[in-house]
């Protein structure tokens, strides 16, 4: 890798107030500049470098599913061209239609939000999601009146970000400390989360996810998780165990002899939810299930570099 690459995949392994689509998008640019750049003098020292530029930008943020979804995109495509122009060809044309995809799926999940709102409700989210964000905008626009309550998300605190960018839009928001939202969701009539990836029988978001879907459903506050198919792990796809953040971000100078974890994401068992919103509409454990069934990873990607 080229050391323009090598920095702009180290940013996105600093990031930690962006959503997965606009890390995504990010990746998909890097991807790009590798097959651009690329000096391989051969079709397989190609794809190496493609592959290699692939898993350190999963390594980078390795609970963002569309990144892994992207290089196993880009690997299918070019598993059997063997010519040097129609390799960066082919990955152009990966990287500028997964780009698209992106944007085309947010807005046909913003398009089935707003028959989720009930006049005058309050909705309950928590850190920051663009996807979560884009149906708001899109539901205030259709003319739903709702106002949302915006949970923090320590440590990162991304659901400033998110309420600061839903008030300048005109929508009244709530800005809480996490624990409070959990006590709030008695109090809401939806709750609406995004996802940084989906598995199996599991949904993995910002760190107090589980408890805030917990909290609403010994309400019988109905609780959906928006998610396009980007970010679907395709089954066989191990991710590797969550990375520690800096103890500092939790207890700046803490005393001697305390231990502290500091994890950013969690696991929702996905039949906690009335529902995963996707691009195909609202589904359910079942369908979400026969989806995955249906993807296919690349053999490159079935085992971590060492």
């Amino acid at each position: 890798m080229n050391t323009m690459i090598d920095q702009a995949i180290a940013t996105i392994a600093a990031n930690n107030h962006s959503g997965a689509v606009e890390i995504a998008k990010q990746g998909a640019a890097i991807m790009l500049r590798c097959a651009r750049t690329s000096e391989a003098s051969t079709i397989e020292e190609f794809r190496q470098d493609l592959l290699q530029t692939g898993w350190a930008l999963i390594q980078a943020q390795p609970t963002m599913a569309p990144l892994v979804n992207l290089v196993n995109m880009i690997l299918w495509k070019i598993e059997t061209i063997e010519s040097p122009r129609a390799l960066r060809e082919a990955v152009a044309e990966v990287t500028n239609d997964f780009k698209r995809r992106l944007s085309v799926h947010q807005a046909a999940i913003a398009d089935a939000v707003p028959l989720l709102i009930t006049e005058g409700a309050q909705i309950l989210t928590n850190g920051r999601s663009t996807t979560v964000q884009a149906a708001l905008r899109h539901a205030q626009r259709a003319g739903r009146c709702f106002r949302v309550v915006c949970a923090e998300g320590r440590p990162g605190c991304e659901g400033r970000a998110m309420a600061s960018e839903l008030a300048k839009d005109g929508i009244p928001v709530t800005f809480v400390v996490d624990a409070l939202a959990i006590a709030m969701a008695a109090q809401s009539q939806l709750v609406l989360v995004g996802a940084d990836h989906l598995m199996e029988n599991r949904l993995v978001n910002k760190i107090g996810t589980y408890g805030l879907v917990l909290a609403a459903r010994a309400h019988n506050v109905p609780v959906y998780a928006l998610c396009s198919s980007e970010k679907f792990l395709p089954p066989g796809y191990q991710p590797p165990p969550q990375t520690q953040w800096p103890a500092e971000q939790v207890w700046p100078d803490s005393p001697a002899n305390i231990a502290i974890e500091n994890l950013y994401f969690d696991h929702t068992p996905m039949n906690e939810f009335s529902g995963i919103v996707t691009e195909r509409g609202v589904l359910t454990t079942a369908g979400i299930e026969a989806w995955l069934a249906a993807t296919t990873l690349h053999p490159a990607l079935q085992q971590s570099p060492t």
